[in-house]
């Protein structure tokens, strides 16, 4: 069965690495790239993909914020992260969101195609990488909101978009602009944020994410 892959990530080497280490793959098509969230959710609605490998790091928000949207749109494709981030909170919340794999950039080609092919069945796939704990992994991602453990849960689509660039570090007119809203929306919503997650600044809000594994601490 041929598989029609849609590929996220910002980094056009990497896409143009990946590429061309699925080109054998008599099975694997490439229906599209994109390199952010718009571009992933543009490319997704057009050339209806049978599988979207995304980061997690993409330049305009959270891959799994993205996982979220493109599920709500249209719940058709399988979705698999394909990241450098190793954080487990990070394959919770992927999970969570609907994900059906997590694989790294670190693993062996044989091992992502494994992965691909695995997720396209409707099967899950863990990276090997947590081979010591993937029944737990699996097992806790499985749970909806809000029973993952993930402080982001609470959070609506926008404010996590919001949090996400606030924690790249990003002013409120960086992320306006970004995001196509008002420095006043932006501050609405940070103000938001802060209240859900029980933080009062935005010191407080990088150590609560460093302690989660959201970002290194």
């Amino acid at each position: 069965m041929r598989v029609r892959v849609a590929l996220v990530d910002d980094h056009h080497l990497f896409r143009a690495g990946l590429r061309l280490a699925l080109a054998p793959e008599s099975d694997i098509e490439i229906a599209g790239e994109a390199a952010d969230t718009r571009e992933a959710l543009r490319l997704v609605e057009e050339t209806k993909p049978d599988l979207v490998v995304l980061d997690v790091a993409l330049p305009d928000g959270d891959g799994i914020t993205a996982v979220h949207e493109m599920i709500r749109r249209d719940p058709s494709p399988r979705i698999l992260i394909l990241t450098a981030m190793t954080s487990d909170l990070f394959v919770k919340r992927a999970f969570a969101t609907g994900a059906g794999g997590y694989a790294l950039k670190t693993d062996d080609t044989d091992e992502i195609i494994t992965a691909i092919r695995q997720v396209h069945t409707g099967s899950r796939y863990l990276s090997p990488f947590f081979a010591d704990r993937k029944e737990a992994l699996l097992d806790s991602g499985s749970a909806r909101p809000n029973g993952n453990g993930d402080p982001m849960t609470d959070l609506s689509r926008r404010e996590r978009e919001v949090c996400d660039l606030v924690l790249r570090n990003l002013t409120n007119q960086d992320i306006a602009s970004t995001l196509s809203i008002s420095v006043k929306t932006v501050e609405t919503h940070r103000a938001r944020i802060n209240q859900k997650l029980g933080v009062h600044s935005t010191g407080q809000l990088m150590r609560m994410a460093a302690l989660r594994g959201i970002i290194p601490a």
